[in-house]
């Protein structure tokens, strides 16, 4: 899909943590997430809670995804194709979780 691994955040975190501890500052990282995402399913949503659980996490806030003007995401939404690759009338569709059981499972899951 089009954002990084979590191998990402965690070199980030790491990077993150080991500058706040030099500048002699508590900072905190609070990660972001939304659920039922264009391009996500539910075995992705089920492998992040893993993730959350295995590094101790809660999630306090989850955000549903809704589609606003002017994204990529939203484009993807509608479309059920990625804007960042080429694109044809014959470009396979992706999973879009636009029922109302999966948005909510998805957001369960976290």
């Amino acid at each position: 899909m089009m954002k990084p691994g979590m191998g990402t955040y965690d070199r980030f975190k790491h990077m993150f943590d080991k500058f706040s501890k030099e500048a002699g500052k508590e900072q905190y990282l609070i990660p972001y997430f939304i659920a039922a995402h264009p391009g996500s399913e539910n075995k992705d949503m089920m492998n992040l809670a893993l993730w959350l659980k295995e590094h101790k996490m809660r999630v306090d806030q989850v955000q549903t995804f809704y589609p606003s003007p002017m994204s990529l995401a939203t484009a993807m939404y509608h479309s059920e194709r990625d804007p960042l690759h080429r694109m044809s009338y014959k470009s396979k569709k992706m999973a879009v979780p636009r029922d109302l059981k999966t948005r909510r499972i998805q957001k369960a899951f976290l």
